[in-house]
């Protein structure tokens, strides 16, 4: 039986690229160091992409949400945890936390996962997917199940955007990382925007060569998007608040 490290845990060091033109750590890149730790865990743990599709399972990631306690610097190191808590009958969630070398608090997240069959794409039940004993690492970032982002009445014009070959990951859809991207660039922030929190709905598979048209609306410092393809199906829902 695999022994699974209950909390997860490696260093990393950030790079130039991780930042934007104002110096300030881009929510994909977060969101890229937890899909790292987590994928790295995931392997160590037996459900990792390979061992799942041999299963004729896929990780299917449906929200996700980080706040911003410290803002990290270019070139900081910094520790990366990650955890997974007891899943439901349908639902398995994955805690976060960056910190820095002293082990004080920077970002912290919480993520929300499916398992659906491979070939008929539908939803299952996997109560033993972890070897775990019964045994978790239960510290739990946000209490409660993270909420859904509210829909809101389009107000402007559409930033537009194709999903191309760059934007995929092995699943061969658009990776999870690269829609706060394309939030970003349709709100395109000033310096005085200082994000604290962001959080990604995932509603549908954005598949290469998809249309996006991407609406956000603000309400004093709260941001909401979404991304709609050429039919008006909402395929993703994003709320950020930004520091007072």
């Amino acid at each position: 039986m695999i022994r699974l490290r209950k909390l997860w845990q490696r260093e990393y060091t950030l790079r130039a690229g991780d930042f934007d033109k104002f110096d300030r750590i881009k929510p994909s890149s977060i969101l890229d160091l937890f899909q790292d730790a987590a994928g790295q865990h995931a392997v160590e743990i037996g459900v990792g992409f390979d061992d799942m599709i041999a299963r004729e399972y896929l990780w299917v990631l449906t929200r996700i949400k980080f706040e911003i306690i410290s803002a990290p610097s270019r070139y900081q190191n910094i520790v990366v945890k990650t955890w997974p808590l007891a899943p439901n009958r349908l639902n398995y969630r994955r805690e976060y936390s960056i910190e820095d070398t002293n082990g004080n608090k920077l970002i912290i997240g919480s993520s929300e996962w499916v398992v659906i069959h491979s070939k008929e794409r539908k939803l299952l039940s996997v109560p033993d997917l972890y070897n775990l004993d019964g045994e978790y690492h239960n510290e739990v970032i946000f209490e409660g199940k993270l909420g859904k982002v509210r829909d809101f009445e389009i107000c402007g014009e559409p930033y537009t955007i194709n999903a191309g070959f760059c934007d995929l990951d092995v699943n061969d859809h658009v990776n999870n990382t690269k829609y706060a991207n394309y939030v970003l660039n349709a709100i395109n922030p000033t310096d005085s925007d200082v994000l604290n929190s962001f959080q990604i709905d995932y509603r549908k598979e954005v598949m290469q060569g998809t249309q996006l048209n991407i609406y956000f609306c603000r309400e004093e410092n709260t941001v909401s998007a979404k991304g709609e393809n050429i039919n008006g199906d909402i395929m993703f829902a994003c709320k950020i608040e930004l520091k007072a």
